[in-house]
């Protein structure tokens, strides 16, 4: 990821999710995304979790991450997923096989995340 697009990241997130709702944070060289309350489909449960987007110039592409116990829409836990620790606290990483480029922006991406918990696998 090109500084350039982290920097477009984090106020496109900002904007999106209010500045009330967004904290950033640095750790090296990645930069932290902490959304409170990302809204989900109302067959997941829970309906809401907090995002964390990592964005990391040495990395093809961000990295989301959930609230520990975020279940699918058919209740069950996504496959390959553990709980690891980002910037101090304890989030689920999860497979996330959405297509990236730069070009479509961090909004698409988190869309892309959103309806992964709307799958039954």
């Amino acid at each position: 990821m090109s500084p350039d697009f982290i920097t477009e990241a984090v106020l496109t997130l900002t904007e999106t999710y209010g500045t009330d709702h967004v904290r950033t944070a640095i750790e090296g060289a990645r930069t932290l995304v902490r959304v409170d309350d990302l809204e989900l489909y109302s067959t997941c449960n829970p309906t809401s979790t907090p995002i964390l987007v990592v964005l990391d110039p040495s990395q093809p592409k961000p990295v989301v991450y959930v609230r520990p116990g975020q279940l699918l829409a058919n209740g069950k836990t996504p496959k390959s997923t553990s709980v690891v620790m980002v910037g101090g606290e304890s989030w689920l990483q999860f497979s996330l096989n959405a297509p990236w480029e730069e070009g479509h922006g961090i909004r698409r991406f988190v869309a892309a995340a959103r309806q992964r918990f709307t799958q039954d696998e």
